[in-house]
């Protein structure tokens, strides 16, 4: 079965925006039915350049997830152009006018006739009403091919993909070996050191594929196979290869890795951050519950801040600078006494472009962790930009914590002041 996908838009050309639809669609298709995208097309916000698209995906696919293009504006042409080249015409379908109309009434909002474009679809085509936005999906065949329409809104995309794309493609592909995946999640090796690791065992298990996928500064392993009988050997040889490296199978995050371990032990952490902002806080706390476990965080980004929230001695600051292992060392220990939690995490360093020193240039990171019978400090360089030092740095300080709690032999909190 061939599956291809069309994205639609003048910013996806520009670089003002990035398609993570797309990333999220070929996931899923790979973990469901064990299929890959074969081709990816973006096109501009031209008639004629979506119409030219569409008919040569009818003629080499069997289906294809077309997203972009269905809002109210007057560059959002993509069901006109589906209609043109299906050889149809434009018609509204009175359930997704009546879907907008209600949205737009529980919002108090008044309905223009540009909203109401959105109900417009192609005549004959399947229309699934899309509970998490305006436009609606719908589904059309044009010669061979059925294809998929679905708005480019992320959370209205990956609602669609899931809930309704894939259970189509898979009665689309019919009965076939169910295929099964297993994806292994790596922090500290980077692509090709991990490739090198498990390079040796393609031959031992010749009935899995191995697969790389980089989200840095995480590392992903995919192995697949069409049984769990193959894939487990190839699973067990992976994780006595790569050892505490791998931090979580599956769709589990760093940060819910993290927040597992704490919540096993019954503790709970404090963080103080500089450099990264807020940034470890903002992922620990996207994970669910996360407040049975977070006590705090303290963004000690002044001198002053690191002294009044974190406990760090002027004279450490003095001798020692902001961005150091003292200064790291202090304001993990002084967040834990502070919060009165078994865990303190903290990150120092110097982000750029400006700063550092010959010592410590721009792109070096401090990561501490104090806890029970813990008190480690790590030492980073990372010569990036300033977006991609925080990511790595908050990335950092997570694994750490991690590694640190897998090794503790636990203990109380200590008493704040």
């Amino acid at each position: 079965m061939r599956i291809e996908t069309l994205c639609t838009g003048d910013e996806l050309l520009t670089g003002l925006t990035a398609d993570t639809n797309s990333t999220h669609f070929q996931n899923r298709l790979l973990e469901r039915l064990g299929l890959v995208v074969r081709r990816s097309t973006v096109v501009p916000d031209l008639r004629e350049d979506i119409v030219e698209a569409l008919l040569a995906l009818a003629g080499r696919a069997d289906a294809v997830l077309v997203s972009g293009g269905l809002g109210p504006t007057a560059d959002d042409f993509t069901a006109e152009c589906a209609a043109k080249a299906a050889g149809v015409p434009l018609v509204e379908h009175a359930g997704a006018a009546q879907h907008i109309r209600d949205r737009f009434a529980r919002r108090d909002l008044t309905v223009t006739p540009n909203n109401l474009r959105q109900a417009q679809v192609p005549a004959g085509a399947e229309v699934v009403i899309n509970t998490e936005g305006s436009a609606p999906m719908f589904v059309l065949r044009v010669k061979a091919c059925t294809f998929f329409f679905v708005p480019g809104v992320p959370k209205e995309y990956r609602h669609l993909v899931d809930a309704e794309v894939l259970p189509r493609l898979v009665a689309l592909a019919g009965p076939r070996p169910k295929r099964v995946l297993c994806v292994l999640k790596v922090m500290g090796i980077f692509e090709s050191q991990l490739d090198a690791k498990v390079q040796h065992l393609y031959a031992e298990h010749p009935r899995v594929t191995f697969g790389f996928r980089t989200q840095a500064p995480e590392n992903h392993l995919k192995l697949l196979a069409d049984d769990a009988a193959a894939l487990a050997p190839a699973r067990a040889a992976c994780l006595a290869l790569l050892g505490d490296a791998v931090f979580a199978e599956g769709e589990q995050t760093l940060a819910g890795a993290v927040g597992e371990k704490l919540k096993a032990r019954g503790q709970r952490l404090a963080l103080a951050e500089s450099c990264t902002g807020g940034l470890v806080a903002a992922e620990l706390t996207s994970v669910p519950g996360a407040s049975t476990w977070l006590e705090s965080s303290a963004v000690t980004y002044t001198e002053s801040a690191k002294q009044r929230w974190a406990g760090v001695s002027a004279s450490a600051l003095a001798e020692h600078g902001a961005v150091s292992e003292v200064v790291a060392r202090q304001m993990a220990a002084g967040v834990r006494a502070a919060a009165g939690v078994e865990w303190g995490g903290a990150v120092t360093g110097y982000a750029g472009p400006a700063g550092g020193t010959a010592s410590d240039p721009v792109g070096t990171v401090y990561l501490a962790v104090a806890g029970p019978g813990v008190d480690v400090v790590q030492r980073q360089h990372w010569p990036f930009d300033r977006e991609r030092v925080r990511r790595w740095a908050a990335w950092g300080l997570m694994d750490l914590l991690r590694r640190q709690l897998a090794v503790s032999t636990g203990g109380p909190a200590p008493r704040s002041a």
